[in-house]
């Protein structure tokens, strides 16, 4: 394909997201949409004035950097241990990825019948006598640090990053590892100068994609994130169903904020990678 057909295809790629980003900045300033009287720049001060809007995009990118590290962590240590041919690493590696196709809207259900004060976890620790009645487990869903949601968000994301794991050290890592075992490198030498180094460089581009979508995620939010604060795929919604239309702008605004979100992330990505190939 040439340098101008890779550039078209690009753009055929992108054209819905830019149309989006194009409509919903029109709207934040009443040019379009429901409620547009003509350029105002009311939503916008409205959003930031508004306290819900900082609480809950702070309490979105705690929930969202917690449950991608976890997931990462988690993810970079299967591939670590089950790395190998062995029966026992297959049914491991078998047996992480197989979340990989449950939406996210039955993992928030399964979260709730799982992680709720009258769930299966409470009921069990209540037979096990830890506890003197279920509704006297601490709360893991609706609670203040969103402890439920991370947990059934990076559950959800593991299998997607353990699979780029498995390809990785698959495809790049095994060899190194024997290279430099054979050099009379340790266990923990390895993976320090060779497993980790092929994980960080092909796993970053997922987890800042996976960051980005769990930031944004409002299938398992809207399940298990409490009321307040509002999380910021939540107060969006909020804001875009309001009965006063002149609330729309405001939702426009927040999906905005949540784009910049992502394109931070991707920033940030750019920036480690440019660190890394300068120490490298």
């Amino acid at each position: 394909m040439t340098r101008r057909g890779a550039g078209l295809a690009a753009l055929l790629v992108a054209a819905p997201v830019l149309v989006g980003i194009a409509y919903s900045t029109a709207a934040s300033v009443g040019l379009l949409g429901p409620g547009s009287a003509g350029f105002s720049t009311a939503s916008w001060t409205a959003a930031f004035d508004d306290p819900q809007l900082l609480r809950g995009l702070a309490w979105s990118l705690w929930v969202a950097a917690a449950a991608t590290a976890l997931a990462t962590i988690a993810a970079t240590a299967v591939a670590t241990l089950f790395g190998t041919g062995t029966r026992s690493s297959v049914l491991a590696r078998t047996l992480a990825v197989m979340p990989l196709p449950i939406p996210h809207i039955a993992a928030g259900v399964l979260g709730v019948l799982v992680l709720g004060q009258s769930g299966l976890l409470a009921r069990g620790a209540f037979m096990a006598g830890w506890i003197d009645h279920p509704a006297s487990m601490p709360a893991l869903v609706y609670d203040h640090w969103g402890i439920g949601l991370i947990l059934v968000l990076a559950w959800k994301e593991f299998p997607f990053l353990a699979l780029i794991a498995f390809s990785l050290l698959a495809d790049r890592g095994r060899a190194l590892e024997e290279a430099a075992r054979t050099l009379g490198a340790h266990r923990w030498a390895v993976f320090r100068t060779v497993t980790w180094p092929v994980l960080w460089r092909g796993l970053m581009p997922a987890v800042v994609a996976v960051f980005a979508f769990v930031a944004g995620t409002y299938e398992a939010t809207v399940l298990l994130a409490p009321s307040d604060p509002l999380a910021l795929p939540l107060l969006t919604i909020e804001r875009y169903t309001d009965l006063g239309v002149a609330s729309r702008g405001e939702a426009h605004v927040l999906v905005l904020v949540g784009l910049v979100v992502g394109l931070g992330a991707v920033a940030l990505h750019e920036a480690a990678r440019a660190w890394d190939r300068r120490a490298s």
